[in-house]
């Protein structure tokens, strides 16, 4: 078998069905399969997933395991040549696999490759491409302070990179065993930094490549809120003291200092919201649904989508346009545009609207 896909859900089960549905279609002609691990959802995942009747294997955890701990158990059931890490709240193109398997002669002594990552609201995710944190970036970017914590390799090119994102990451399955895995320190957030690292201390170049883009609805599988800055700051933490081997004191102090950092930040979080009071409401269809009609207003119908518009909703029927034209659709749309998209599911139960970039994303029943 040549590519097994694993995804770890908790609480996200719509997300997790569209992200399904893209994969199966991208692995139409590859030989592979997908491996769902659920951390003890409380949403009715399981149930709700299997309904659809998605080829996977579905792993049922009986707690809340974390990241680290769910990827290791699902990656012990793969027999795949390649894993390839995806969360659950994000959509793939058709040709994803088939090109990286066709042109990844390209990538010379691979550790890991991660692709280029859009949120739903079409702006490219900075996080797809990152060098080493060193002690002075992680503290500039704690601060806000201009750094060098992105990389500044072409957005839309191929090349070496530190860090990549561990909402998609790729692996040769004896690379990812040689290195010893995830860490399982990290519960959330922290992870995917280390096993870059790590891949690096043993010889292997990671790559990113923006050749090919996915979409992230960056947040969805977290719940981007003060639970996400608990996370994140408690996972500098773990790496601090894994990476960079410090004295007692000196991690003590640093304990401290973060959560300082957790309580400064919660203080002054607020949600970034749009501007939802849309003008106007296209679905890009080849016909009207009616199961529409009762949650939009004044739906106008287009075959084809036309970006001059702005204020206004976009729905995308998933059965008349493929993933990667919904993908060039968001590529091309500009930063300042007030555009909502919504993402109407192919069996008409549901869409997903996008939101602003720390606020968690509207799921509609149909």
């Amino acid at each position: 078998m040549k590519l097994s896909v694993i995804i770890i859900s908790y609480n996200c089960k719509v997300y997790l069905d569209l992200c399904l549905h893209s994969v199966s279609i991208a692995l139409k002609n590859i030989s592979g399969e997908i491996i769902v691990y659920d951390n003890n959802s409380s949403d009715g995942t399981m149930d709700y997933i299997k309904s659809k009747n998605h080829e996977i294997l579905f792993i049922d955890g009986n707690e809340n395991l974390g990241f680290s701990k769910a990827n290791n158990i699902a990656a012990k059931s793969a027999n795949g040549e390649f894993l390839f890490f995806l969360n659950p709240d994000t959509l793939v193109p058709e040709n994803l696999f088939e090109n990286f398997l066709n042109n990844n002669h390209d990538c010379k002594n691979m550790g890991i490759l991660g692709f280029r990552m859009i949120d739903a609201n079409g702006q490219f995710l900075k996080e797809s491409k990152r060098n080493s944190p060193t002690k002075s970036i992680v503290l500039k970017k704690i601060f806000g302070i201009k750094n060098n914590y992105y990389s500044e390799i072409d957005e839309f090119g191929l090349g070496y990179v530190d860090i990549l994102c561990g909402a998609n990451m790729l692996i040769k399955s004896k690379v990812f065993n040689e290195i010893n895995c995830f860490n399982e320190d990290y519960f959330m957030y922290g992870e995917d930094i280390e096993l870059s690292h790590k891949s690096l201390s043993y010889g292997y170049n990671n790559y990113y490549d923006g050749r090919t883009t996915l979409i992230h609805f960056k947040g969805e599988s977290t719940k981007n809120d003060i639970r996400y800055l608990r996370n994140f700051y408690g996972s500098m933490h773990i790496y601090y003291k894994n990476i960079f081997s410090p004295s007692t004191l000196n991690l003590f102090f640093v304990k401290v200092f973060l959560k300082f950092i957790i309580v400064l930040k919660s203080l002054f979080y607020l949600p970034k919201f749009k501007n939802n009071n849309f003008k106007k409401t296209y679905l890009i269809s080849d016909s009207l649904k009616n199961c529409l009609f009762d949650k939009y207003q004044n739906i106008i119908l287009s075959k084809e989508i036309h970006l001059s518009e702005n204020d206004c909703r976009i729905i995308l029927d998933l059965n008349y346009l493929n993933f990667k034209q919904v993908i060039e659709i968001l590529n091309s749309k500009k930063s300042s545009d007030n555009i909502n998209f919504c993402f109407l599911s192919c069996d008409y139960k549901y869409s997903v609207e996008s939101s602003g970039m720390n606020q968690k994303g509207k799921v509609v029943f149909l």
